[in-house]
């Protein structure tokens, strides 16, 4: 713990992306694909009001009762998560692991917002020893046919960001919230609103999942997977045996909770 002490969070912190509460949706979800970021820190009047994930803007743009609105009716305040800890620059890295334990985000601030830390910037500079196979959970699955609502819902339901796709016993893709987001933004750009509510129940996971899936093995050492996961750009990994067969999913939040 002696590293962690000693690191404090001006050292490790990420440049700030901002965004007002007034922002619209499609600017924020341009915003965290030029700067590769799923979090945005949303802020009002110089005040941070909170943050918008991709996990908010999933859900806000996914709801039934706001299909027939368009993404760019949507703003930042519209989708706004409370799910972040406010910390000083001069705080321990320590003490930004355990709030990401807990909250999405973590948004560094003094007289101003100075930055953020995300599991990414953690793991820059930390991690566990050991198996995969000590920190893998069992992956919620779903066929190349599922509805991405299905898939929407299943997300929201039971807090996942990620779900294999599964073609049998082969493991054929996958799809993150970062993918329903931007399935669904993209209906709604091209539907006219009559016929909106069935392109986005037509819709189904192998329209939207991505291939080539990056891998480990349960054997794998999770110093090894965050590397992956950092140098890809990827939050989680499906684990497979040596039979090619999916036996779990590691994720950045596992591996920074077992810190």
């Amino acid at each position: 713990m002696t590293q962690l002490t000693m690191m404090k969070l001006k050292d490790v912190m990420s440049r700030p992306v901002i965004i007002d509460k007034s922002g619209r949706i499609t600017e924020a979800l341009d915003m965290m694909d030029k700067h590769h970021v799923r979090r945005l820190i949303v802020r009002h009047g110089g005040q941070v009001m909170g943050i918008l994930s991709i996990r908010s803007i999933c859900e806000s743009l996914g709801s039934r009762r706001k299909y027939n609105h368009p993404p760019s009716l949507f703003h930042a305040a519209d989708a706004l998560s409370n799910s972040f800890a406010l910390l000083s620059p001069d705080d321990g890295l320590e003490k930004a692991i355990h709030a990401l334990k807990e909250v999405d985000s973590v948004v560094v601030a003094d007289t101003s917002i100075r930055g953020s830390v995300s599991t990414s910037d953690v793991l820059r500079h930390v991690s566990p020893s050991g198996p995969v196979a000590s920190l893998m959970k069992t992956p919620l699955t779903a066929p190349p046919d599922a509805r991405v609502s299905f898939i929407r819902k299943l997300m929201m339901e039971r807090s996942v960001s990620r779900v294999p796709i599964m073609d049998g016993a082969t493991l054929v893709g996958i799809v993150s919230e970062t993918d329903v987001a931007a399935a669904f933004r993209g209906v709604k750009h091209r539907s006219s609103q009559t016929h909106e509510d069935n392109n986005v129940e037509r819709m189904i996971a192998l329209d939207i999942m991505r291939v080539n899936v990056t891998t480990v093995t349960p054997e794998t050492d999770i110093k090894e997977a965050a590397r992956i996961m950092l140098d890809k750009d990827v939050g989680a990994l499906p684990v497979l045996d040596d039979r090619r067969r999916l036996v779990g999913i590691i994720t950045r939040r596992d591996i920074v909770r077992a810190i």
